[in-house]
């Protein structure tokens, strides 16, 4: 994933097919395992996501249906097929030049044509609406679709804006966006298009830090203060060396209304704990 770069190639294989090509829109950033719902348990939590920008195949392209040319120019450790045919196991393979573009040229495309939608900017409904079709098409298995998903919500685009506002993480102070999460502070299954994608709507965290934020363990008030969950295990904060009682930075209004959000629904606050009961 580290060795992405813009403008690069990359294939979405499922099904014993190629459906898709993408193109690589900016290098890769840390970020946390999507929900995969009932694989991918043993993956660690954090990892990388790189932004990308995908066009359908006018044809699928089946590769075991090609294998005389595959054997010809395939590399002889790492390939993604065996010579037989049989798909390995791996997250990203790296393919030969001239193995990916006879891929595009089966499947109906010019390397121009790919690289070329990654100078178009989609808008906001576009994106959800492929997103929201990824995780209803029912040709695909669960897992695909979530991964799917996630690759036409475009988590780096809501990164970038979301950085124009957050231009570090609040607890940490790493202001190196590669190692920071943007994490949504009104949920995205529980936003709509507009909110998905505006970059008022997010945090960028530290890991660790988003994860406590996500599940609602702490929450900020718009002074920048942390609030901090009963829930939240006291040993956290000198274990994973936290300062809670930094004074922070004052949130904007725009921000606003997505953090009284957080502060009223996600945090798991002491009102809400006593109503719950």
């Amino acid at each position: 994933m580290t060795a992405l770069q813009p403008g690069d190639i990359v294939f979405s294989h499922y099904g014993g097919a190629l459906h898709y090509a993408g193109v690589v829109v900016s290098t890769a950033v840390t970020d946390r395992k999507p929900d995969f719902k009932f694989a991918g348990s043993s993956w660690n939590d954090i990892g990388w996501s790189v932004e990308m920008r995908y066009v359908e195949l006018k044809a699928v392209v089946q590769p075991k249906d090609h294998l005389a040319f595959y054997n010809q120019v395939a590399p002889e450790k790492y390939a993604p097929m065996t010579s037989a045919g049989r798909v390995n196991q791996q997250y990203l393979f790296a393919l030969p030049l001239e193995l990916g573009e006879f891929y595009l040229r089966l499947g109906g495309l010019t390397r121009e044509e790919v690289t070329s939608i990654s100078r178009v900017d989609p808008s906001v409904e576009s994106v959800i609406s492929e997103a929201e079709d990824a995780l209803s098409n029912p040709a695909l298995a669960m897992t695909e679709r979530h991964v799917l998903a996630r690759a036409r919500l475009g988590q780096g685009r809501f990164k970038e804006a979301v950085r124009r506002f957050e231009p570090a993480c609040r607890l940490t102070g790493v202001a190196d966006s590669r190692y920071l999460i943007a994490s949504h502070m009104k949920p995205w299954s529980t936003s709509d298009n507009r909110e998905r994608l505006d970059g008022h709507n997010g945090l960028l965290l530290s890991p660790h830090v988003d994860n406590l934020f996500d599940r609602g363990l702490i929450t900020f008030a718009t002074s920048g203060k942390v609030a901090v969950s009963p829930n939240l295990n006291p040993e956290i904060s000198s274990r994973w060396k936290l300062d809670f009682d930094q004074r922070g930075r004052r949130f904007t209004k725009g921000q606003i209304p997505y953090l009284e959000y957080h502060q009223d629904v996600i945090f798991q606050s002491e009102s809400r704990l006593f109503q719950a009961s």
